[in-house]
């Protein structure tokens, strides 16, 4: 993994925003669509079983290039996301889209 200075901002936000959720101890989701992708995460709320919100939309490309760059990995599976908050007639909102669990790779260095 290459040092995290050196990578473009969307980057590093995305990676400061999965170390942050990731001390929730539940999963971060990701949902795309051929250009973009949505970052599902759990809320600061009701502990264990709180509910999740949309977070941010990224590039695509963004997220491709933090995979080969060593910083996420995603889930192997495409699968059902929960629900979430998040504006009603955003893309990701839709029930129909499956999306994958996204983690930091090397549990979170």
């Amino acid at each position: 993994m290459s040092d995290l200075s050196q990578a473009r901002r969307p980057i590093r936000d995305l990676v400061r925003q999965l170390e942050f959720r990731s001390t929730f101890g539940r999963p971060c989701y990701l949902k795309r669509n051929t250009v973009h992708a949505a970052l599902i995460v759990p809320m600061l709320r009701s502990g264990a079983d709180g509910p999740y919100s949309y977070m941010k939309t990224y590039q695509r490309s963004t997220i491709h290039e933090a995979i080969v760059l060593g910083y996420i990995t995603l889930g192997p599976d495409l699968g059902k996301v929960p629900e979430f908050a998040g504006p009603s007639t955003h893309w990701s909102a839709s029930p129909d889209l499956f999306g994958r669990t996204i983690s930091l790779r090397g549990g979170g260095q």
